[in-house]
């Protein structure tokens, strides 16, 4: 009984090893860099719905160090996923939200979902994220 629990443990082990190795080939981090002369805020969703984005997620302001990307800066924490983000990508399932900071720090959450204030809202291809190292560039336009 022992030698099969061991078994059991050693091939639990090499697949974590195994899954582990594939992962070198999953991103699950989108650095966003801030070009523009403005304060923003990001946030990253997994719908297309937009009129709903104020629902898929809380207002980015609640978590301002992650979110916030100051103009002429780099956003460090990035956006980060549980899942690879290769996968939601390519399903064309990722979508990221800019917004304007002074928007956001001055006009009610339900307010901004209603008329939609989305500063820009960003489709990123797999090739695109490929190519800039998935880093996505805001320059304002």
């Amino acid at each position: 009984m022992k030698k099969i629990k061991f078994l059991i443990i050693i091939i639990v082990w090499l697949l974590f090893v195994a899954i582990q190795c594939e992962s070198n080939k999953c991103h699950k981090t989108i650095m966003f860099e801030n070009n523009s002369s403005k304060d923003i805020y990001i946030h990253g969703g997994w719908s297309h719905d937009t009129l709903g984005f104020r629902r898929l997620f809380p207002n980015p302001i609640l978590n301002a160090p992650m979110y916030k990307v100051k103009s002429d800066e780099k956003n460090t924490d990035g956006l980060r996923r549980r899942e690879c983000l290769e996968t939601a990508v390519a399903q064309d399932r990722l979508v990221v939200y800019v917004f304007d900071a002074e928007v956001l720090e001055t006009v009610p959450w339900d307010t901004v979902g209603k008329y939609y204030m989305v500063l820009k809202t960003i489709h990123p291809t797999l090739e695109e994220m490929q190519n800039s190292n998935w880093t996505i560039t805001f320059t304002g336009e």
